[in-house]
């Protein structure tokens, strides 16, 4: 049961993020985006620890410090998730929520800017952990260190195809490692003996 269900987050959560970049008014998460990538962030994270519990087994260093900065990582999503949403119920511009985040510097930076960049930073985590550990093939590593450069590009210009390349490459890896996961458990085969 709970494998099924790290295999449906690790789907589901992208899928539902992928989505939401549909809903984006203009250049900014409105309302319908912003509920979208919060419930992309809450399905998606299960799954995440689980593959970083693999990655422990065998590098319990590795793996407990992919699990910290997923958490981090999911933060920051959800963080503007909802900076997104309040936005978009309360007619406020990004210029004037900018501004508004910059008059609490400390706060601003440890809801958002801290934490924003640790998703894309957990995703190549992730890859590199991945191939290193071996258990993923490393096309699979490289495909979630490419979607960890696309994504970023594609929130900080807010350009909307970029973002729906950036989406594709990441439902793309993690489909993949649904795949891997379902076909091998994330565990190394055992060596071979003469």
């Amino acid at each position: 049961m709970k494998r099924n269900l790290h295999l449906t987050s690790l789907i589901a959560g992208p899928l539902l993020g992928a989505i939401a970049t549909f809903y984006w008014t203009g250049d900014r998460y409105g309302v319908t985006a912003s509920v979208l990538l919060m419930f992309s962030t809450v399905a998606w994270i299960y799954g995440l620890l689980g593959v970083w519990e693999r990655v422990a087994e065998h590098k319990p260093w590795l793996g407990g410090t992919g699990i910290v900065l997923a958490l981090a990582g999911f933060t920051g999503g959800m963080a503007f998730s909802l900076q997104g949403f309040f936005e978009a119920i309360f007619d406020i511009s990004g210029t004037a929520s900018l501004d508004a985040a910059a008059e609490h510097p400390v706060a601003a930076a440890l809801v958002l800017w801290l934490p924003g960049p640790a998703f894309p930073l957990c995703l190549a985590a992730l890859g590199v952990s991945l191939t290193w550990t071996r258990l993923a093939p490393w096309w699979l590593g490289g495909l979630l260190v490419l979607s960890a450069v696309a994504f970023p590009l594609s929130r900080i210009t807010r350009t909307e195809a970029i973002a729906h390349v950036a989406d594709l490459l990441i439902l793309a890896s993690f489909v993949a490692l649904a795949l891997v996961y379902l076909r091998t458990d994330l565990r190394r085969a055992a060596p071979e003996t003469a």
